[in-house]
């Protein structure tokens, strides 16, 4: 794998190995020698990069971080590779930067497949023959690299073409002249081993003319014997159909035949107008059909040629050998040791003159093949066409989010508000009842709920005296009033309002009692501190008296009955008539008598209290009641069961819009912004 730009690493990949691909290996350098190496995988396969193909016989389940040293081979069964420091490894300004570098390997297929997808080439314009490549990708450094190489491989792929009869030569020749190298090297090491067994040996000087001539003829025969295995294997090319581009040319064989070469270099020709075709058209076309015939009629010519070429140079071949033959036995005619050393000089000499012929030949070819120069040029490497990005356009992703941001909070808020049961604004609850609204009460971040004795300059209790001042208007005809507060389920702050409510009216100078009517889940005595081992329900069941169970608070005018102990039969109880005389009695002795009562949703203890009441205050909460929720008590005021009730709207939460009511209640910035919150 090579680095690009200014990488500080390189991975050195073992091809033969198993590897792991499209997985993130992650690499955190500790100092100049070492690193630590992440990687967490499971239900993989390893890629094998010699065939190509996933080895789904293994499964990764790996999740490994260990130190390992540059330049050290890293393997398991699942990959193998090396980590090379390049010259822009900078350690200082890695760990001052907190960087770590990471690695993907590719399958080869997936890899190509993507790059074909990503390279866009076109024409610059139909008049002219020049090619624009591009690609959109997001790390321009590497794909300008990408984009170069491309060039490159078909700038070369081009020249290959033009030299593929110089490189067939070329293997040609350099696989002859390995044989006939084994064959020198075999015979000098046999005529070495003759001269030290005949140190005397002598040759005569007249009998060198027979072995020169003889020597001549061995020449011109190792000659003929090279062109005959040439024929053979051009032969044997066109007639087992193999690939046409390992045809080698005759000249660049020194075999000087213009008719031979003409017929290869027209086959080779209609070879290249066949791909060309194969690439635009069926194999019905006619012009195709035509093409196929042209070629097979010139194979058969060919065919025909060089067999009639093999035949007459292997008659000339018999020729030289008969006439090499007559030679041999006048050398056979010397005395026994010469004649062994010439028969093996002869040898050593036909295969270092073959060798010579085939290195000259080599040679030439290579000087033309050199020589060629490509039909296609880089008018322009690859380079960025704009320092801008492509991709996103900030106009367009601008506004692309400008309509999500306007339109999807919109659709949000209708459709929420379309399906959603809670109440909302003023006209889900408008929607929903026909009972009054009274007021509401705001939003509180108190720890205690009895927040208007503590707080008496808030927004909180501002509210409550606003409530105050309008529940003055309920059942007017009346100097002392009974009033009862409730909802329909718990937690939407019922003992709250009841609790500030009574402190608001108790605070005017009003006399006032406070009673825990939910016997069944208690909270008054949380926030009051009083004594829960008596109270309502003790009284009610003849254990304590009323001036035990009156509990006096820290605000003068008020004073609390609490709940008591939880009874079995808390229906029973608040129905009786024991509890019937206590609000009368209370009443006579307090302005106001309010009853915090159970929720009328979940039972009916809260109706019994309501049907004694001058004022019954239903409690909704913002955001939080549902609508379903509020037909108990629109049943029981349609039917009159329980009269003169009145909504109040708690834990409202302020928004730009406002909450209005009709009451003049505006919280926020624009109503009581001169009240703040007071800690004690």
């Amino acid at each position: 794998m090579n680095c690009l730009g200014n990488s500080p690493f390189k991975v050195e990949v073992d091809s033969s190995h198993l590897q792991l691909t499209g997985v993130n290996f992650k690499i955190t350098p500790l100092n100049n020698e070492e690193f630590t190496l992440s990687i967490s995988r499971s239900n993989e396969y390893p890629y094998n990069i010699s065939n190509k193909n996933l080895e789904k016989s293994l499964i990764s389940d790996i999740d490994i971080e260990e130190n390992h040293t540059f330049n050290s081979l890293i393997e398991t069964e699942f990959y193998s590779f090396k980590i090379h420091k390049t010259n822009h490894f900078n350690l200082e300004q890695i760990i001052e930067n907190e960087k770590y570098f990471s690695f993907k390997l590719h399958q080869t297929d997936k890899l190509a497949n993507k790059l074909i997808q990503n390279v866009i080439i076109n024409p610059v314009n139909k008049e002219t023959s020049i090619l624009k490549l591009n690609i959109r990708e997001r790390t321009p450094s590497k794909n300008i690299h990408i984009l170069n190489k491309i060039t490159e491989i078909y700038i070369r792929s081009g020249l290959d073409e033009k030299n593929i009869m110089a490189i067939n030569t070329i293997h040609f020749i350099d696989e002859q002249l390995t044989i006939i190298k084994d064959s020198l090297s075999g015979i000098e090491r046999e005529l070495e081993l003759f001269k030290s067994l005949h140190p005397d040996l002598e040759i005569v000087d007249k009998e060198y003319g027979t072995y020169f001539q003889k020597q001549k003829l061995d020449n011109s025969l190792s000659e003929q014997s090279v062109n005959i295995k040439y024929y053979k294997s051009l032969l044997s090319y066109l007639k087992n159909d193999k690939n046409t581009n390992s045809i080698v040319s005759p000249t660049s064989m020194g075999i000087s035949n213009p008719e031979l070469n003409n017929l290869i270099n027209q086959l080779l020709q209609l070879y290249a107008k066949k791909g060309e075709l194969q690439l635009t058209t069926t194999d019905k076309n006619p012009t195709y059909i035509a093409i196929l015939s042209q070629i097979n009629h010139t194979k058969k010519t060919i065919i025909e040629n060089v067999s009639n070429l093999i035949s007459s140079a292997s008659i000339y071949e018999l020729d030289l050998i008969d006439r090499i033959t007559t030679f041999d036995k006048k050398i056979n005619k010397l005395p026994e040791a010469e004649k062994d050393y010439l028969i093996l000089r002869r040898k050593y000499e036909y295969n270092e003159q073959t060798s010579v012929y085939l290195q000259q030949k080599r040679y030439e070819v290579s000087l033309a093949k050199a020589g060629t120069e490509s039909d296609h040029k880089v008018i322009d490497f690859a380079r960025l066409d704009s320092e801008e990005p492509i991709s996103p356009r900030k106009s367009l992703a601008n506004f692309i989010a400008l309509i999500f941001g306007l339109l999807v909070p919109i659709t949000f808020i209708t459709l929420r508000d379309f399906f959603s049961d809670t109440i909302r604004s003023k006209s889900d609850l408008l929607n929903s009842t026909n009972i009054p609204i009274l007021g509401l009460i705001g939003h509180s971040d108190n720890a205690t709920s009895l927040v208007v004795s503590n707080a008496s300059k808030s927004i909180i209790a501002e509210s409550f005296r606003a409530l105050r001042t309008n529940i003055q208007y309920l059942a007017a005809d009346k100097e002392k009033k009974i009033i009862t507060v409730t909802s329909s389920i718990g937690g939407e702050g019922k003992t709250f309002t009841t609790m500030n409510l009574a402190a608001i009216i108790a605070l005017s100078g009003h006399k006032t009692i406070l009673i825990g009517g939910d016997l069944r889940k208690p909270k008054l005595h949380e926030d009051f501190k009083v004594d829960t081992s008596k109270g309502l329900s003790s009284y009610l069941i003849n254990k304590s008296e009323l001036a035990e169970v009156i509990e006096k608070t820290e605000i003068d005018s008020l004073d609390v009955i609490a709940s008591g102990p939880t009874p079995p039969n808390p229906a029973e109880l608040l129905d009786s008539k024991k509890m019937k005389d206590l609000i009368m009695e209370l009443n006579k002795t307090y302005d106001y008598v309010i009853i915090d009562t159970p929720p009328i949703g979940l039972v009916t203890d809260g109706v019994i209290l309501m049907q004694h009441a001058d004022v019954n205050l239903y409690i909704v909460r913002h955001n939080y009641s549902k609508k379903s929720a509020l037909n108990v008590i629109n049943n029981l005021y349609h039917q009159k069961q329980v009269e003169n009730v009145h909504i109040i709207i708690n834990d409202f939460k302020h928004t730009s819009s406002g909450y209005g009511y009709g009451y003049g209640y505006g919280y926020g910035s624009s109503g009581y912004g001169y009240y703040e919150n007071e800690e004690n």
